[in-house]
């Protein structure tokens, strides 16, 4: 195989033969094969007919391809770019669906975090005697749910009042409780305490007073009542336990001043009762205290900080806690901020709560000249000491 240098001299040599040269060209080439001994006799065989012109070495040509070969490398051009598309195809919407996917698991988890504190905290802040319990979610961005399963306690049982079902699309969230038969029958009322007005205590009073006195001794009732002042956590079981002791009752939800319920009274001349969606508050066993152990008395200041928390939460949370709060507070704004920030000025002062037990225990009460309003709610057969055993059969 010719170097370089050596083709390069045959492609000269064949030009001076040919008489392509320059006259210049031509005596400078005559120079450099005179140097050359064994090539200026090779010029001269050729020159005198000796030897071929043909064996000088011609450039090389690329090989010519036959059909078949072309056809082979057209195919396989033609593979290689439908297996590149299908590749792309198939590859964009796998990648994309697995970010889809986590964006829907990632996100949506931190939405149903927020999702149910906030469902759970303003149900258990706008419905009086109802808590909420147990729980089923579904997390996504795309679309999730969380149904919440709502108990109402008569004397020590709880029964099922219904479901809270929230569903999120997006950010875009919609809530509302399905209560069982589809309706829930308002029975529990507040009166909220004005100054200067004269109490009509007995036509909000005696109702409850005489159909207690009426029913028999083994019987559990809910009960809410209301006063005529503010009091703290403290100064309201001090004022109970002078009647009924803490054994013969229990005190499930507390009604306090946020500020909003006095321009409600102020609007309707002083006579607003306050039932579930106007009346605010908190159930107190609801509300997370860690892992301290939850005593009746002498926790009120913690539990305050408690409640005072977890409304400051839903104040950072406003959009979340309007959205859920519609189908709680009957479409209005439930003025988060404006209530935290008045509690925070003014303390969590109590001026109602519904208590439940044994009825005749309960009836004590009516000797308190304190007591505005007494509403009767749901009343049960004796219940108060829990069975040893008991269950429950569903059908699926």
């Amino acid at each position: 195989m010719m170097n370089k240098d050596e083709n390069n001299r045959e492609q000269r040599l064949l030009a001076y033969l040919r008489g392509e040269m320059t006259e210049e060209d031509s005596k400078q080439f005559e120079e450099e094969i005179s140097a050359d001994e064994e090539y200026a006799q090779r010029l001269e065989r050729l020159l005198l007919g000796e030897e071929r012109r043909e064996n000088i070495a011609e450039p090389k040509q690329p090989e010519k391809l036959s059909d078949e070969k072309q056809r082979a490398i057209v195919r396989r051009g033609k593979w290689k770019n439908r297996l590149s598309n299908a590749g792309f195809t198939i590859g964009l919407p796998f990648f994309a669906g697995v970010v889809l996917l986590f964006l829907n698991g990632w996100v949506g988890s931190l939405m149903h975090e927020d999702i149910f504190r906030v469902a759970k905290a303003m149900f258990n802040f706008t419905q009086p005697g109802v808590s909420v319990g147990g729980s089923g979610s579904q997390v996504g961005l795309f679309y999730g749910n969380i149904s919440m399963e709502l108990r109402e306690r008569v004397g020590l049982e709880e029964k099922n009042a219904g479901r809270f079902e929230s569903t999120n699309v997006l950010w875009n969230v919609n809530a509302k409780p399905q209560w069982t038969n589809g309706v829930r029958e308002q029975k529990l009322f507040f009166r909220y305490p004005t100054e200067g007005g004269t109490e009509d205590t007995m036509s909000r009073t005696s109702s409850a007073w005489t159909t207690m006195e009426k029913l028999p001794e083994g019987t559990v009732s809910q009960l809410a009542i209301s006063f005529d002042h503010f009091l703290t956590y403290e100064e309201y079981y001090a004022l109970i336990s002078g009647y009924v002791t803490s054994s013969e009752q229990d005190t499930v939800w507390f009604a306090v001043d946020t500020g909003v319920e006095h321009k409600q009274a102020e609007s309707d001349l002083g006579n607003l009762l306050l039932g579930a969606g106007h009346v605010w508050g908190f159930a107190q066993r609801e509300l997370d205290y860690g892992d301290a152990p939850i005593r009746e008395n002498e926790e009120g200041v913690r539990r305050m900080e408690t409640y005072l928390k977890e409304m400051k939460y839903l104040s950072e949370q406003e959009g979340l806690t309007r959205d859920i709060g519609k189908a709680l507070v009957f479409g209005r704004d439930p003025q988060i901020t404006e209530r935290y920030n008045y509690m925070q000025q003014n303390g969590v002062r109590i001026y109602g709560a519904v208590l439940t037990g044994p009825t005749k225990e309960l009836l004590k009460l009516k000797a308190e000249k304190s007591i505005t309003a007494a509403l009767l709610g749901k009343v049960d057969w004796w219940n108060w000491e829990l069975p040893a055993a008991s269950g429950a059969h569903h059908t699926y």
